[in-house]
């Protein structure tokens, strides 16, 4: 095969060679493209960023935050996305009488920033029958997320719950699923992410009947 030689200064190189220099220049170039990650909860041109938060600020800005050691150089990612909490060990219900916990973790103060969006999967498997089986999600003591279930096999319905430019306040855009044409406004919330916030799953089932949270994940999509 020939060799197809590329003059590049005063020296030809070949075609493979070129390339990858190429790449290593826009891998170069990649690299230098930072993020900052906030240390502290801190305010900056009147914009609240909670410790944890990801963001892309001017280069000065970043600079003094960083000299200031409230915040530290972050890989650039556009529109990163974290897994808080996940697990499929599965967890059986055994109260007939209350919300048991199945699943429970904590989404630590300032993890969430005024425009996150937070999205939570549950998958719970039950048995078929004429009996209820009592299902809900709550976050920082609010349930967001509760169905009572008889003839049915399982329940994995699409929490997500977003931040309106504020640590305190969010939209539910979706009951359990996609709407079209529907009615009725959204669910709205005034949970405070500025301070810990403790995230339940629970369960409750009747007598002899099995009721079993499968799996469940929470994602965290960082704002704009």
């Amino acid at each position: 095969m020939r060799q197809c030689n590329i003059w590049w200064s005063d020296a030809p190189i070949s075609v493979g060679t070129f390339y990858q220099v190429a790449l290593q220049d826009i891998f170069i170039e990649l690299v230098k493209e930072k993020m900052i990650r906030f240390l502290n909860d801190e305010t900056v041109a009147g914009y609240r960023f909670g410790k944890g938060v990801i963001a892309r600020l001017d280069s000065a800005t970043e600079a003094q935050l960083i000299a200031a050691a409230d915040a530290e150089n972050h890989p650039l990612i556009s529109q990163p996305v974290e897994v808080l909490s996940s697990s499929a060990v599965p967890a059986s219900c055994a109260s007939t009488a209350f919300d048991e916990i199945l699943a429970l973790f904590i989404i630590p103060a300032g993890t969430l920033g005024v425009n996150s969006i937070l999205q939570i999967e549950p998958l719970w498997t039950f048995a078929n029958s004429a009996n209820n089986k009592m299902l809900k999600v709550k976050i920082g003591g609010m349930t967001i997320y509760s169905a009572t279930r008889t003839a049915s096999t399982r329940e994995a319905p699409l929490i997500v719950l977003a931040n309106r430019n504020s640590l305190a306040s969010q939209i539910q855009p979706y009951d359990s699923a996609y709407v079209t044409a529907g009615s009725g406004a959204p669910a709205t919330y005034a949970i405070d992410f500025s301070m810990d916030v403790i995230v339940q799953i629970t369960g409750q089932r009747t007598v002899n009947e099995a009721l079993v949270l499968e799996y469940y994940r929470a994602l965290h999509f960082v704002g704009a």
